[in-house]
């Protein structure tokens, strides 16, 4: 794909080299250095900020320019920035917000030379997050980094003659990189949530799974659970989904056939196409809100702390665990067997913050070999606000780490307006990579009519 590149280019007019050097160690400090220096003079405005580009990937070739990805709450935070940025020596360029109008786009000069790029968009938009992607998976994938550092420094021997011909001629290779970089982190979303499903409810006992009026299938790497005491399809949905055709729809429906109210199937978007959407209206499936998927690496969390005490616990406080979250969650507490098994199980590490002696939230991380799912966070009414959820964040992605996880993966609703979820900004803020929103099609069973 890169070679068909390059002929063209040879035939461009011979005006204007772009510099790519060999990777430098020091780009890490030098953002670092920096990044404190915008936090201190942007303050609360910022949400997450981070070293990006080819200078953020270690062994990298690359221009030797900073670039800096700030995440925003709103288009309009970021534009409050262009202030104090200016403030800080940066010069702000009007003009590409015609190119990119989601985006604010920002340069620092040192001694002459161009040396830091800020990129300022909301913290959960495609572009900011499929850069960053891009990043992980070429710091990660040996070929892929082989692939686009090889090309780097063919384009840079190049004359182009436009300032924005080597970043163009790019183009083709980076696109392919972020499609399998979006692939390769949402198959190990997919594969490390299903089995983190199916560990939630293994351990459980007869007795529990009978309260619960509880069953679970689990086939490869498709996990569907299904309660027929709740309504809802939080408790009755399928995932790991690799395909969907009648034979697929066909077992579904005979394992919901009978269960009251709504189950779901959560279908990874890079399945929906207008066949398979036609097909699911024809089974009576419609698309509810969509779940939100996130991932991040499990380098230390900076969370800003809590007043509470929060540590890990044992099947000692199992019974506690359980029914405060499903207190919080409003799911019925014949679940609370089923949910207590987790609790001091060996994938599981479970965390709860306490009041004194008083629970006010929880959370669990099930490791699943190189990768753990975070489920379970959970806080009080009361106890909101206070800093619970990203010291959760933190103690789990510990955990995580210190079991020899490199990634973990999240999930959570959507955020508006209409129907706002704290939970989503404190998982962006806490640096993961918001991935894509996967669709819930659901389906409402009829009642049986009885003759």
């Amino acid at each position: 794909m890169v070679s068909c590149v390059l002929p063209f280019i040879k035939k461009a007019a011979l005006i204007m080299k772009t510099e790519v050097v060999p990777y430098d160690p020091a780009w890490k400090d030098k953002y670092l250095n920096e990044s404190l220096a915008i936090k201190q003079k942007c303050g609360d405005k910022i949400l997450i900020i981070e070293h990006a580009g080819s200078t953020s990937i270690e062994g990298m070739a690359a221009k030797p320019v900073i670039d800096i990805y700030i995440g925003t709450r709103s288009l309009s935070d970021a534009h409050s920035l262009i202030i104090p940025l200016t403030e800080l020596g940066y010069e702000y360029y009007k003009d590409f917000e015609d190119v990119l109008p989601f985006r604010r786009y920002f340069r620092k000069f040192v001694d002459g030379k161009r040396s830091f790029h800020i990129h300022a968009t909301h913290a959960g938009h495609y572009f900011r997050n499929i850069d960053l992607i891009f990043r992980d998976y070429v710091s990660v994938n040996k070929t892929a980094a082989k692939e686009y550092k090889s090309l780097k420094l063919r384009l840079a021997e190049i004359d182009f003659e436009e300032p924005q011909g080597y970043n163009h001629a790019k183009d083709e290779l980076c696109l392919r990189l972020k499609a399998e970089a979006l692939k390769f982190f949402g198959d190990m979303f997919e594969r490390t949530e299903s089995e983190a499903t199916y560990l939630m409810h293994k351990f459980s006992d007869e007795s529990s799974l009978k309260r619960a009026e509880f069953k679970m299938l689990r086939e490869g790497n498709l996990t569907a659970i299904r309660s027929d005491i709740f309504p809802g399809f939080s408790l009755n949905r399928a995932l790991g989904i690799s395909k969907i055709d009648n034979e697929f729809l066909d077992g579904m429906e005979e394992f919901y056939k009978g269960k009251p109210g709504k189950f779901a199937l959560q279908i990874p978007p890079e399945l929906m196409n207008q066949e398979t959407e036609k097909l699911l209206s024809k089974r009576n499936y419609s698309s509810g809100n969509s779940w939100v998927t996130f991932y991040r690496d499990t380098s230390p969390i900076d969370s800003k702390g809590t007043d509470l005490e929060i540590c890990e616990i044992t099947k000692e406080h199992a019974a506690d665990f359980a029914y405060i979250l499903n207190e919080v969650f409003a799911f019925p507490h014949e679940f609370d067997g089923v949910a207590a098994s987790t609790v001091g199980t060996e994938p599981w590490v479970h965390f709860m913050a306490f009041d004194k002696d008083k629970p006010a939230g929880s959370a669990g991380v099930c490791i699943t070999g190189a990768t753990a799912y975070l489920s379970f966070a959970n806080v009080l009414p009361e106890y909101r606000n206070r800093g619970v959820q990203g010291e959760l964040l933190k103690l789990r992605t510990e955990a995580a780490r210190k079991r020899g996880v490199k990634w973990i993966f999240v999930d959570t609703g959507e955020d508006s307006e209409e129907d706002p979820n704290p939970s989503y900004w404190n998982i962006l803020r806490y640096g993961f990579r918001l991935m894509y929103n996967r669709p819930n099609y659901v389906k409402v069973n009829e009642p049986e009519i009885l003759i």
